[in-house]
């Protein structure tokens, strides 16, 4: 009867993936066109509590002031250390807020947290959960059931496989296929998903270090844990929610729309997969081995995650502003274009892209047929996420610039300048468009925006 009844969930975990295939790659947000982070909100300390680097409340105040930095961009930022004492704690389980990131005004920080969620609405942003489904902690409240019942992956000695060390405490490999058989996977998203609602508006998870790795234990190759992998994230499709991850994994492609650490890809791979259906938001830095020049060829989204650092740090904002101009708007504007192909060989490269437009490395250049979009750390960028046709400008070092302005601004013969603040656009003047380009002196590191004469500055 047993074995009957496994053939018979076998069967059915067939024809769900038969359905779901045809899907594959149907996501619910276009990644390409999203600036994608997350905010760090605490981690456990060494003495067993937690140390708090921002509130439920604040993470909202920083969202509304970087969407005013950003022009209202399309943003998803996934909250790092939103659960127990914080980041990296109590895994397999990820059932609670922290407490210490409550508002005052909510009887639990649960409450707290789904507040944040449909309030960051109101800033072009949406809200979700950085959470893991890799790890296994021994202080975990799920820890003697995953330990009774196996579903811990384990060396070729029998011993539970470790494959870190975080806060002080072991992490052990979750073994996907065991876990997933026994049903845990699906009760995890289940109760995640029960337990905060918003998240199925979201549409969207992030998955920390979602690695399939052989379990010899259980004689189980890392392929057989990657498919388990695939069946985990086509079980959060049919829950309505796009899973993402922290690293490239080729076999995800089409299940997988988006990655945090990009530095998997080859030159040969951007050129393959388009930006729609496989993106990231940038190279760590700390992988010597990457093609790091990829990121400005094809176009690398910034971070964020590092540079806030709460209420306390008073530098992120300038901080922040520097990292996104000299990044995002590119990465948006290059990720429309279909990628033709890559001349030259190392930094004498340059990308080729439909609609005249080129990157190339050697000088640090981005044009459009004849026009210069940018140059070194000058950038002249549309920002084609608005519906005011305006442009960004900003410059490192500051300066007076003739900017050639978008071929889509016609003969357009005036244009508004603005600054952009944390409190929004503020009016600066107006100036004459002539031969395609207009004048403006711009200050160190400050942004602007400019829109043509008959644009709005209304947003989206």
């Amino acid at each position: 009867m047993e074995i009957n009844n496994m053939k018979s969930k076998r069967i059915c975990f067939l024809i769900f993936c038969l359905c779901m295939i045809g899907s594959l790659g149907a996501f619910n947000h276009d990644y390409s066109q999203t600036w994608v982070t997350k905010m760090f909100l605490s981690k456990p300390d060494p003495k067993g509590g937690c140390q708090v680097n921002m509130t439920f409340e604040q993470a909202l105040e920083a969202i509304r002031v970087t969407d005013n930095l950003s022009l209202g961009i399309p943003k998803i930022v996934y909250l790092v250390g939103w659960q127990y004492n914080g980041h990296d704690d109590k895994y397999p389980a990820f059932f609670d807020a922290n407490p210490l990131l409550k508002r005052s005004a909510d009887r639990t920080a649960l409450e707290s947290l789904r507040w944040l969620i449909r309030e960051a609405r109101k800033y072009h942003t949406i809200v979700s959960l950085h959470i893991n489904m890799t790890d296994a902690y021994d202080d975990s409240p799920l820890w003697n059931e995953y330990v009774a019942k196996d579903l811990i992956s384990k060396n070729a000695d029998g011993s539970l496989m470790v494959i870190g060390e975080y806060n002080n405490r072991k992490a052990y490999q979750i073994n996907y296929q065991r876990e997933w058989e026994a049903g845990y996977t699906q009760k995890r998203i289940d109760s995640l998903l029960s337990l905060v609602p918003e998240l199925k508006e979201a549409g969207t998870i992030h998955s920390d270090a979602w690695i399939a790795r052989p379990s010899a234990g259980h004689h189980e190759t890392q392929i057989c844990e990657a498919m388990y992998q695939q069946k985990a994230a086509l079980y959060w499709k049919s829950k309505g929610i796009d899973i993402t991850s922290e690293w490239v994994m080729d076999y995800m492609i089409g299940y997988v729309p988006y990655a945090w650490h990009f530095n998997g890809f080859t030159q040969a791979d951007y050129l393959k997969y388009p930006a729609h259906v496989y993106t990231g938001t940038g190279l760590n830095p700390d992988i010597k081995t990457s093609d790091h020049a990829l990121g400005f060829l094809f176009g690398t989204s910034c971070y964020g995650e590092p540079i806030w650092q709460g209420a306390d740090y008073k530098g992120w904002e300038k901080a922040l502003v520097k990292d996104f101009m000299l990044k995002v708007p590119q990465y948006f504007f290059l990720n429309r274009l279909d990628r033709d192909s890559v001349s030259g060989s190392g930094n004498d490269r340059i990308a080729w892209y439909s609609d005249g437009v080129s990157v190339s490395l050697k000088d640090s250049v981005v044009r459009q047929y004849d026009r210069v979009l940018r140059r070194k750390n000058t950038v002249f960028m549309p920002a084609v996420w608005r519906s005011d046709r305006g442009m960004i400008a900003y410059s490192e070092a500051g300066g007076e610039e003739v900017a050639d302005v978008p071929f889509h601004w016609g003969n357009t013969s005036k244009a508004k300048i603005y600054r952009i603040t944390s409190d929004g656009l503020v009016y600066e003047k107006e100036v004459t468009v002539r031969k395609g380009g207009l004048k403006i002196k711009m200050n160190q590191e400050t942004p602007y925006y400019i829109v043509p004469e008959t644009g709005t500055t209304k947003g989206r």
